[in-house]
């Protein structure tokens, strides 16, 4: 299991429910399938960060219609968020692919500096 930064969950969320609408347990039954095991946020987690995309509007409570499960879908609002967030993302992505390219050249891996580099350059991530 890996520990994921603060944020990383609202943007799962608002990608996963910009694709389908999804309730509470799909949507962290879909994080786990997505990251191979690697990622389980815990049902408080996703409930409580469910609580704040409604209450800011960037997702919308569908109409009930199998008992009392709460479905999900992004709205107009949460698509801007979530296209704000991929930028900010990509952004962030670069700065650790850099970071990672130091902790590789302080460990005097070179050969894993230039792969890291060549990585980021591949994916058009190499800027500041």
């Amino acid at each position: 299991m890996i520990s994921v930064p603060k944020g990383v969950l609202r943007l799962a969320a608002l990608k996963m429910l910009s694709e389908s609408s999804l309730s509470g347990t799909d949507l962290a039954n879909q994080i786990r399938r997505v990251t191979g095991g690697e990622w389980a946020p815990g049902p408080g987690s996703i409930y409580l960060m469910l609580g704040e995309l409604l209450k800011k509007g960037l997702i919308t409570e569908l109409p009930k219609r199998e008992g009392n499960v709460r479905r999900y879908i992004i709205s107009g609002r949460g698509k801007e968020e979530l296209s704000r967030l991929t930028k900010e993302t990509e952004s962030d992505v670069a700065r650790q692919l850099r970071l990672l390219a130091v902790y590789s050249a302080l460990a005097g891996r070179q050969e894993l500096k230039a792969k890291v580099q060549g990585l980021a350059g591949s994916l058009g991530l190499t800027g500041k």
